[in-house]
């Protein structure tokens, strides 16, 4: 019996009274849904709740999450939905979500709580090195089987369920949404420096130039969190190379210093000129925050944030719309496959899923994504819009996309790469798209992190 396995028995004894302590996810969270949406909802099929969660139906079984995302965050409000219609459809469990303050914070206190053996029922996990860890020492639920036995692997989008795979192949985890990028612009400072939507990176390059000489800032982004420079990083080797660039770096088969990286490196370095003012202390809703109230012309953000775009919630005076990403000569993706994911993936602990931890998830599989669609957001299954739910214009435009969206993907970095090399690469990309390092000199840097890991 190895570490992990050893502490994860320890784990299984811990009192309730700890458990306890995690804090309940705000009722009032629930009571945000749309009313036709939450109709809709409820009427979605439910999966059969067998005996072990019902013939006790005394103190309910608790199950906890813990979370990456806060306890409004859309995922996590149609998870509560799915737990009451659970119970009201005769399960006994008491849903209760603890949530880290940040991304960042979550992943250290998510690598803290498993490698001592603390194992939420349910909790959030990325297809990392580190999970590949978890799986190697048993730590984890083989999802692909879970799902073929109630039936369900061919219920999700392939692009999102292969989002949550391993390298090679395994799964242990379901998506929760299913989302895309793009590129939102102001068409208003578009037309106003005679503009049209960019299709390659010469053109979003031209826009910015075009944009600052008229007075405008071309860009705003979120460079305190890292992952925002990330997604442009890795715009260029995908359309080069698809994802074999990046996974060469991570076996080792190729270099920053290769030719592909160096003409990353030097876009980064010329589009890191037309960033705002102060972007490296910007944080998400700033940036956010700026786009949204006309200081900036673009903006790059996914389809989880769609509810600010539509027309019930924009400015009336923002005028927008979106590309997607860029492409170039030479490219070997099409211009239809880009930014698509399906998350941060929910999995659950091993040694607890059987009884009412597997009804629920049972159900969860069966029913959630009903739910979400009829809030609005794009679902990881295949599921049909709900009768009695008025969609926004914006949100099928985008659904028209998604319904011709290409075979492959664009993959994060952070994802692929170990956390040492992200850290190094977050910690030197906002000096070269300032001009204080070279791309030559960053492709030495990061090489040199490639290699000690």
């Amino acid at each position: 019996m190895n570490l992990f396995q050893k502490r994860t028995g320890r784990f299984l004894k811990v009192s309730a009274a700890i458990l306890a302590m995690l804090f309940a996810l705000s009722a009032c969270a629930t009571s945000a849904a749309p009313a036709a949406a939450t109709a809709a909802a409820t009427e979605a099929p439910a999966a059969a709740v067998t005996d072990t969660a019902t013939t006790d139906k005394g103190e309910p079984t608790e199950i906890t999450y813990f979370s990456s995302k806060s306890a409004t965050d859309e995922t996590v409000v149609s998870l509560q939905i799915v737990a009451d219609m659970f119970n009201e459809q005769g399960g006994n469990i008491k849903f209760t979500v603890e949530s880290a303050a940040d991304r960042p914070s979550y992943d250290q206190k998510l690598r803290t709580m498993l490698t001592g053996g603390q194992v939420p029922d349910m909790y959030d996990l990325d297809p990392t090195p580190f999970t590949q860890e978890l799986a190697d020492a048993g730590l984890l639920l083989d999802m692909q089987a879970f799902l073929e036995e109630i039936g369900e692997l061919d219920s999700y989008v392939p692009l999102s369920i292969n989002y949550c795979r391993m390298p090679d192949g395994s799964l242990y985890t379901i998506p929760l949404e299913f989302t895309t990028e793009m590129i939102w612009y102001n068409t208003d400072m578009f037309a106003a420096c005679g503009l049209e939507k960019p299709k390659t990176f010469d053109d979003m390059l031209n826009a910015c130039k075009v944009l600052a000489e008229n007075g405008y800032t071309p860009i705003t982004i979120d460079g305190m969190d890292g992952w925002p420079l990330l997604r442009h990083l890795a715009m260029v080797p995908y359309r080069l190379a698809g994802n074999d660039f990046l996974n060469g770096l991570a076996s080792g088969e190729t270099h920053m210093s290769d030719s592909i990286g160096m003409q990353a490196l030097q876009f980064m370095a010329n589009i890191g000129q037309y960033y705002q003012q102060g972007f490296t202390s910007t944080d998400y809703a700033t940036a956010m925050s700026l786009f949204m109230s006309g200081k900036a012309a673009m903006y790059g953000i996914g389809t989880w944030e769609l509810n600010n775009f539509i027309d019930a919630n924009r400015p009336a005076d923002l005028h927008i719309d979106y590309f997607y990403m860029p492409t170039m000569d030479g490219a070997v993706t099409q211009p239809n496959e880009y930014w698509a994911f399906g998350g941060i993936g929910l999995t659950a602990n091993p040694e607890k899923f059987d009884g009412p931890l597997k009804d629920f998830f049972t159900f969860i599989v069966k029913n959630y994504s009903s739910v979400y669609l009829a809030r609005q957001h794009f679902a990881p299954q295949k599921v049909a819009v709900p009768e009695g739910v008025e969609f926004d214009p914006l949100f099928l435009k985008i659904k028209d996309d998604i319904d011709s969206i290409g075979s492959s993907a664009c993959r994060p970095w952070d994802v692929v790469l170990s956390a040492d090399v992200i850290s190094t690469i977050n910690d030197n990309l906002p000096g070269l798209c300032m001009g204080e390092i070279t791309p030559e000199e960053f492709a030495k840097i990061v090489d040199d992190a490639l290699a000690n890991n």
